[in-house]
C-alpha cells in the first residue's frame, strides 16, 4: 500500500434490538442475544461500524443501558462513538407500540431505538477535519403522526467524519422505510408501491443533504445501512448509482440474503462516492452460524483501499 492510499474495513449491521421486545424484559436472554451480536462484530474487527436498531433505555433504577455502547466496550478500540435515536418513549409514545407500554409498567424513564456510528478514529468536524467534532443525527422522514407501527416509524441518517491521516472520509449510516404488507405471502401491491415511493423520497433527501457540500466537491463518502431495498430497486440503481454516481460495493456472495425472512436478495448495502477514489475492494455478507443466531439480518463488510 502506497503512502497516498488508505485501507479500512467497513461494516453495516441491523442488530434487531427493538424487534424482539421480550428480550428487553428478560435480561438473561437479551444479554445472550447481545453477546452473539458483539461476537459477530468482534470476529470481523471493523474500523468503521454502522448499526441499525440499536436500543437504549433508562431503567427503574436510573441506570442507562445502550446496546451500541456495550458493543463498543466489548470491541475495546473504538475511539469514536455516536448514538442517534429515531424513536423514543418520551417523544413518540403510542399505546400500540408494545415496548413503550412495557417500558411504562417496568418504570423505565425512557426507551429509545435508532442508529449508531462507531469508528476506530475520533470524529472530526464536518467542515474541518483538523478539529474534533461530533456526528449529526438528521431526520429524513417524519410522519405527520406516529401510530405505533413501522409504517410511521421516523427515519434518520447519522452523518459523521473521521480523519484517517491521508483521507478524511464522510460516513453516513441510515435505515430506510419498510411497510407492513410490502413483503411475504400477503403482499399488498399498493403497499409495495407506497414503500418504494417512500424510500425514493428518503434517498433524494439524503442526496439533497450532501450534493453541494460533498458530491459536487468530490469528497470521499461512504454510505452504509439497511436500505430495505434490493440493488436493482429504483431508489438505488437509478437514483443513488445512476443519477448521483455512488458505487455499490458488491459482495462476493451477493446471492445471499441479508434479511433472513421474506427478502431473497440483499437489502443491506455499502456504497462509496466518488467511484474513482476506490483502488480496491473486497466485500462480503457475513454468513456464519453465529450471525444467523444473533439477529434477523446478516451484516455486510467491505475492506477497501482508497486514495
Amino acid at each position: 500500500m502506497s503512502a497516498s492510499t488508505t485501507r479500512l474495513k467497513l461494516m453495516t449491521y441491523n442488530i434487531g434490538g427493538g424487534r424482539d421486545d421480550d428480550n428487553l424484559t428478560q435480561q438473561g436472554e437479551f444479554d445472550q442475544a447481545l453477546a452473539n451480536i458483539a461476537g459477530v462484530i468482534y470476529n470481523e474487527a471493523p474500523d468503521v461500524l454502522v448499526l441499525q436498531e440499536a436500543v437504549e433505555w433508562v431503567d427503574e433504577n436510573q441506570v442507562r443501558h445502550n446496546t451500541a455502547a456495550e458493543i463498543a466496550r466489548v470491541l475495546g478500540y473504538m475511539e469514536g462513538f455516536c448514538y442517534g435515536p429515531t424513536l423514543s418513549l418520551q417523544q413518540n409514545f403510542h399505546s400500540g407500540k408494545a415496548i413503550f407500554v412495557r417500558s411504562v409498567f417496568n418504570d423505565w424513564e425512557d426507551f429509545r431505538q435508532g442508529n449508531a456510528l462507531l469508528s476506530r478514529w475520533n470524529f472530526v468536524r464536518l467542515g474541518d477535519p483538523a478539529q474534533s467534532g461530533v456526528p449529526r443525527n438528521l431526520p429524513i422522514f417524519r410522519p405527520a403522526q406516529y401510530e405505533g407501527n413501522r409504517d410511521t416509524d421516523p427515519r434518520h441518517a447519522l452523518l459523521g467524519r473521521v480523519n484517517c491521516g491521508v483521507v478524511s472520509p464522510f460516513i453516513i449510516g441510515t435505515h430506510l422505510s419498510t411497510l407492513r404488507g410490502e413483503r411475504g405471502s400477503g403482499q399488498d401491491p399498493d403497499k409495495v408501491r407506497l414503500a418504494e415511493e417512500m424510500r425514493l423520497t428518503q434517498i433524494y433527501r439524503l442526496l439533497d443533504l450532501v450534493r453541494e457540500r460533498l458530491l459536487e466537491r468530490n469528497e470521499l463518502v461512504f454510505l452504509l445501512g439497511d436500505f430495505n431495498a434490493q440493488a436493482n430497486d429504483l431508489c438505488l440503481a437509478e437514483v443513488l448509482v445512476g443519477e448521483a454516481g455512488f458505487q455499490r460495493l458488491v459482495p462476493q456472495n451477493d446471492t445471499t440474503r441479508t434479511h433472513l425472512f421474506k427478502v431473497d436478495k440483499p437489502i443491506d448495502h455499502i456504497f462509496i462516492y466518488p467511484a474513482n477514489r476506490l483502488v480496491e475492494a473486497h466485500c462480503r455478507i457475513v454468513d456464519t452460524e453465529l450471525a444467523h443466531n444473533a439477529s434477523d439480518h446478516l451484516p455486510v463488510v467491505a475492506e477497501v483501499t482508497v486514495v
